[in-house]
């Protein structure tokens, strides 16, 4: 009984592999090209949202993103300092 379930499984898969069109050769040149623009793009639309979150923030709050860009430098100091200490 295994032998027939299994015989028909390959019959399955191989019938499905002959049924179907061949793919489309596509120049993997120009899927990377592809790949590259979407991310580059995808990365600006990241910046221009950053950038808008950034104004909405100072408008509300005067002096919060120089407040925040100081507090991260330390914060990136601190870090370096504790992770050099820690490889040590």
């Amino acid at each position: 009984m295994s032998k027939s379930s299994s015989d028909a499984s390959i019959n399955f898969t191989t019938k499905k592999n002959n049924d179907s069109p061949p793919l489309p050769k596509i120049e993997i040149d120009e899927l990377l090209t592809k790949l590259k623009r979407s991310h580059g793009l995808y990365y600006k639309m990241i910046n221009l949202e950053m950038w808008a979150l950034v104004e909405t923030l100072e408008q509300f709050f005067p002096g919060a993103w120089s407040q925040f860009m100081a507090n991260r430098q330390v914060s990136l100091k601190q870090f370096l300092q504790h992770h050099k200490s820690k490889t040590e």
